[in-house]
């Protein structure tokens, strides 16, 4: 096999089957299929695979899932533990991956595959490994441990991955590295068409909320706490929330106990992007922490200005009443605060929208799969 022909993507997604996180490294591996790559996938297995994992399949990528131990894998993995490690989710001990040149692995968070008994092992291959970070919570150092095999792995990683400036610097911060291996990225954009979505015309106000409903992360039951005030109440508005998620019965009673149903429903995961941006004048994510969340750059190619925490790389897409508005940090009065600002001059969204889609374009220009291929492959 010539050299630089394969190339193996270990996604270490654990929460659900998929998400945003695992976005790039799916537009990569197709983009390789399409350069005529061999693609290997590895993957926990779920009930049912994702829509994406059988399209990959279909372009000919071979799919493997983690601490499987089919006999049919043998030619994939040569060695495996039959001993699982008690305090490891990983039950492999040596990988010997014949005729793979490039590893990538994804991680939803920045720290949470150092540990990793695989990886690790990987890192003691006479391969390439690239590591994609999709996440950072802006507070809560990793600990002492993690920080330190961390640190002894960066010299190992031929590139270490970022969606967020914000997450880049952080993890310099965090591990005290110069981070001359560390390369920040853009997520890839589920649109073909990248043009504005024509600005609904009903007099309410709709506020479309597109995020998975986890309050750990996303907060939306702040934004129900903001929206719960008289002031508020007496407006013209409803609110959209869209996604699933483990706390769809928590904000559903939350709903419910602010008096809030007449003005914000659960729609629940809506595929079509356009679709919900055709019904909604402005994106609002209450989120406590992200990357650079799709939804924000989707629906600013869409047209919409966006309400938005600073966190992540949330601030480095919204530019405070220039393309939107930032909330200092994920709370409710500083989230009414930004709320209260987009409000008083909803007059203007529509124009603003249209600056936040040219602004926007500007950045993802170029395929987001594509670009990172050509990163891993061009040495």
């Amino acid at each position: 096999m010539k050299e630089n022909r394969s190339l193996l993507i270990i996604s270490f997604m654990s929460g659900f089957p998929w998400g945003g996180s695992e976005e790039l490294w799916f537009k990569t591996a197709t983009h390789a299929l399409l350069e005529g790559k061999e693609v290997k996938i590895l993957i926990k297995k779920w009930s049912n695979d994702h829509e994406n994992i059988n399209i990959l399949r279909s372009k000919g990528a071979q799919i493997f899932y983690l601490g499987e131990k089919n006999p049919e894998q043998k030619g994939f993995i040569q060695k495996i533990f039959t001993k699982k490690l008690k305090k490891r989710n990983i039950p492999f001990k040596d990988l010997i991956l014949d005729g793979v040149d490039k590893i990538l692995v994804s991680q939803g968070d920045t720290f949470s595959t150092f540990g990793n008994t695989l990886f690790q092992e990987l890192l003691k291959l006479d391969k390439s490994v690239y590591l994609i970070s999709e996440h950072l919570s802006d507070t809560g150092i990793p600990s002492t441990e993690i920080r330190k095999i961390a640190r002894n792995s960066l010299n190992r990683i031929e590139k270490f991955f970022f969606v967020s400036n914000r997450s880049l610097e952080l993890t310099k911060r965090y591990l005290n590295s110069s981070g001359d291996n560390f390369l920040l990225v853009n997520n890839p954009v589920n649109l073909k068409d990248k043009k504005i979505v024509e600005y609904p015309k009903n007099k309410t106000l709709n506020f479309g909320v597109v995020a998975r409903l986890d309050c750990k992360f996303k907060g939306q039951d702040i934004l129900l706490e903001v929206l719960s005030q008289e002031k508020w109440k007496k407006r013209d508005w409803s609110c959209n929330l869209y996604g699933s998620g483990v706390d769809h019965q928590y904000l559903d009673d939350l709903i419910s106990t602010y008096g809030l149903n007449d003005k914000v429903v659960i729609r629940g995961h809506i595929k079509s992007v356009k679709g919900i941006w055709r019904k909604n004048h402005i994106l609002v994510l209450s989120s406590i922490s992200e990357g650079t969340p799709l939804s924000l750059i989707e629906a600013q190619i869409c047209g919409r200005v966006a309400i938005g925490t600073d966190v992540g790389g949330v601030s480095e897409v919204i530019h405070d009443n220039i393309n939107g508005w930032i909330a200092q940090a994920p709370l409710k009065s500083y989230l009414d605060d930004a709320m209260e600002r987009a409000w008083n001059e909803r007059d203007k969204w529509e124009q603003m929208g249209k600056v936040a889609h040219d602004m926007v374009m500007k950045r993802y220009e170029e395929d987001a799969g594509e670009q990172l291929f050509n990163i891993i492959f061009s040495r």
